[in-house]
């Protein structure tokens, strides 16, 4: 049984990720989902996993080496948020036909239309058709169970599918909330 704490949920998504023991950690960080990118920075930095963070130049550039990295075996995690999800849309479509299980962290996020960064599915939604396995979270547990699951249902060889893992953006993810935090085992 794990240790009930309280955390930011988008910090959370990133022990979670953490506890499932990646190996790459391909992000590039967009608002709301920066706590995310940064957490996972910290945990590499750390040496709280045996794991490389690519810093890359855009979320394009992050889902391309995220393609890469899983491509050669290693349990590769990516995260992002709105126009992010956006400009990776031309590689979303590349990681399920190549039947990779690459874990990404979504904060939802409004597409601007000007400028609106409140939460809002209009990020998620166009993107359903490009065969990636969608889970929605409605509270920090979930999150955090889900992204554990993410990596289990996505790597099983009866599915081998890329596995993203909604969260509200703002309203989810900069929240504080009690959350049991698994063990390692």
């Amino acid at each position: 049984m794990g240790k009930r704490v309280g955390m930011e949920v988008a910090i959370a998504s990133a022990e979670a990720a953490a506890l499932c023991r990646f190996d790459v950690a391909a992000v590039y960080p967009i608002t709301p989902q920066s706590h995310v990118a940064e957490h996972l920075s910290d945990i590499v930095a750390d040496g709280r996993v045996d794991a490389s963070f690519m810093t890359v130049e855009s979320e394009h550039s992050a889902l391309s080496a995220a393609i890469g990295s899983e491509a050669t075996g290693a349990r590769t995690v990516t995260a992002t948020s709105s126009q992010g999800l956006l400009f990776m849309s031309e590689v979303l479509p590349i990681a399920s036909a190549m039947r990779l299980p690459i874990v990404m962290l979504i904060a939802n996020r409004a597409v601007s239309g000007p400028i609106n960064i409140w939460n809002d599915h209009s990020d998620i939604m166009p993107m359903r058709d490009t065969g990636w396995i969608s889970f929605f979270a409605d509270n920090g547990q979930e999150v955090v169970d889900m992204t554990i699951q993410a990596f289990k249902v996505g790597e099983d060889r009866r599915v081998m599918l890329p596995v993203n893992v909604n969260m509200d953006g703002f309203q989810l993810t900069h929240m504080v909330e009690p959350i049991i935090m698994p063990d390692q085992e």
